[in-house]
């Protein structure tokens, strides 16, 4: 390990100590520079608010203040300062209480030249220790902002889109450096008029520049991806009434727009959305779309302005469903899933009335998300009958076929999803099996077996239990004593021999066990036979 150089300040009221330790560390190339001495405990407190140095050798029994409350004072100051105390014999009692204070090591007088030595080498491991893990989380904290924006952009989709509920938003609140608990959504509508394929380059580029200088513009917020002509931010409430927050927001969005030259402003309309709880923040979501559809002439526009001049009661697509409605389907619960899904499909007809296209459209996007939500069973080739679902989807002219048919098609995705699950599971519970058929005369045990398969150790305690019917000690045991039972029928091995045979390294504890599974002894059981 390379030696750094270390800066040492000296606190003892004896010159003797004070040019012993300097003529050391000249004549034997210590790695250590001497910024400071002090031959009291104030002039020593005063001098390494001065000197910053990274090691202080420090008297114990000096005038004024000690060495001990010395030390105390500057540790409160100074946190990372290394001390090594200097003591005689009839003090070294006395010093232990300078252990408490965090000390590494002490010098006893008279100083020995190695001792000093050593304890200088071994202060310098420890700064460069310290130095070498601010640079390692230095390091890390960089990587981190690195990513923070791409995390950022996953985690507010998915909130948003994803049909996924968070509970460890404390964790996020973490990563983030917000608290998120209660928040709004701002949503930011790149509009143009196309006209042909250069003009649809030129736009997406204009939106991506747009969607970079949100990035680098808005703070405090989560970002999220830009997505087709829009992209979305939430901003923690932080403890603002409903009222300041309403007129904060639009200062936030009024300044976005004023960061931005007269070109960009006229393509850019910002909607804002109220104040909610994170679980609900989806419905802030709603509420910024809406008041963008339903003021198209307002560049910026809060929800609340918009539902006190508006009579209009169009309400937006149900998100909030759509993800119950997924959560439902991954977990199984067919019955639960189809009623949510009538409910969605009672808002497209709302919507919609009989325009068969757009329901169809819809229902298209919905066999794509719900397609992303099982992205597990892609390999297992789930999802070969997509193609002629949604050719199917597309023949049909009838709203009320399409709902019968789409639920139909929910039934057969949930019962493939238990027959994957079936084959899957089989296949473990058999490997299982067979690990334990070839090992069970080792030491194994229940971890051994989960790594073998891949499962954290309480998921697998539970699986072994539900699909072989009696928990993994009990199998365990009751297979080594059927082996031990084969071994005492149909060899002449002694009792020791077959415990050792079986996979216990006790022949008495082996045969406690044998009677406690089969009500007699081993010994019993061989003359019983």
């Amino acid at each position: 390990m390379k030696i750094v150089m270390v800066r040492l300040l000296i606190a003892d009221d004896e010159q003797i100590v004070l040019d012993s330790i300097e003529f050391i560390i000249q004549k034997n190339n210590v790695q250590a520079e001497i910024v400071g001495k002090a031959k009291s405990g104030r002039e020593a407190i005063e001098k390494v608010d001065l000197l910053k140095p990274d090691l202080v050798f420090m008297d114990i029994r000096m005038p004024g203040i000690d060495g001990i409350e010395a030390i105390r004072q500057i540790k409160e100051r100074h946190r990372d300062i290394i001390f090594v105390i200097i003591t005689a014999y009839e003090y070294f009692d006395y010093a232990k209480e300078a252990i408490n204070l965090g000390v590494i090591d002490y010098l006893l007088k008279p100083l020995n030249k190695n001792k000093v030595i050593e304890v200088i080498e071994k202060a310098a491991m420890v700064i460069e220790e310290r130095r070498k893990a601010i640079l390692k989380e230095i390091e890390l904290r960089e990587k981190i902002n690195k990513i923070i924006p791409y995390l950022e952009e996953q985690f507010l989709y998915t909130v948003l889109f994803g049909g996924y509920s968070l509970d460890n938003l404390g964790f996020y609140e973490e990563i983030f450096g917000m608290n998120l608990k209660r928040g709004y959504i701002m949503i930011f509508l790149i509009s143009s008029s196309l006209k042909n394929e250069k003009d649809n380059i030129e736009l997406n580029l204009k939106r991506q520049k747009l969607y970079e200088h949100l990035r680098t513009f808005l703070k405090g917020c989560i970002l999220g991806p830009l997505f087709m002509d829009k992209v979305c931010a939430y901003f923690p409430a932080d403890g603002r009434s409903s009222f300041e927050l309403k007129n904060f927001s639009l200062k936030i969005a009024d300044k976005v727009l004023e960061s931005l030259d007269e070109r960009e402003r006229e393509s850019l309309r910002i909607g804002v959305g109220r104040e909610y709880s994170f679980n609900n923040i989806v419905k802030s979501y709603y509420e910024a779309e809406m008041a963008l559809k339903l003021s198209p002439q307002e560049v910026v526009v809060h929800f609340d302005d918009v539902m006190r001049i508006s009579a209009v009661s169009t309400f937006p697509y149900p998100l909030d469903k759509e993800k119950l409605f997924i959560e439902k389907l991954v977990e199984g619960d067919l019955a639960r899933a189809l009623e949510i899904f009538g409910e969605i499909y009672e808002w497209m007809i709302m919507e919609y009335g009989n325009d068969v296209e757009k329901i169809k459209s819809k229902l298209i996007e919905l066999v794509g998300i719900i397609k992303r939500s099982f992205y597990y069973y892609l390999e297992e080739g789930f999802f070969q009958e997509e193609v002629e679902y949604i050719e199917e989807i597309l023949k049909i002219g009838d709203v009320r076929e399409l709902k019968v048919f789409f639920m139909k098609m929910l039934r057969e995705m949930v019962e493939n999803i238990d027959t994957i699950n079936r084959k899957k599971w089989d296949g473990i519970t058999l490997k299982i099996i067979n690990f334990l058929e070839e090992n069970f005369d080792k030491d194994i045990s229940l971890e051994d077996v989960a790594r073998e398969v891949n499962m954290s150790y309480h998921y697998f305690s539970k699986f072994f239990k539900e699909r072989v019917g009696e928990n993994f000690i009990d199998y365990l045991t009751n297979l080594r004593i059927k082996k031990a039972m084969e071994l005492l029928k149909n060899s002449g091995l002694s009792i020791k021999e077959v415990s050792y045979k079986v996979g216990y390294s006790d022949p008495n504890y082996f045969s406690k066990i044998f009677k406690k599974v089969t009500g007699i002894t081993p010994t019993d059981f061989r003359e019983g036979v």
